[in-house]
């Protein structure tokens, strides 16, 4: 399967929190910030698993 797009990601993570919250008119930058945020996230801690990896067999 192909990667997602980080706008992908981010998209779909957005329209996953308003369903939760209750589909709320008007909170989409709200809504498209956090999942911004929490996909940054992820990627950093992906980034940092990495380098220790390949720390770690070097």
């Amino acid at each position: 399967m192909a990667e997602q797009s980080r706008e992908d990601r981010i998209r779909q993570r957005a329209y996953e929190l308003w369903e939760k919250e209750g589909k709320p008119e008007g909170a989409d930058l709200r809504f498209w910030e956090q999942a911004m945020a929490e996909i940054d996230e992820e990627d950093q801690g992906k980034d940092m698993s990495g380098k220790r990896a390949r720390r770690a067999g070097a």
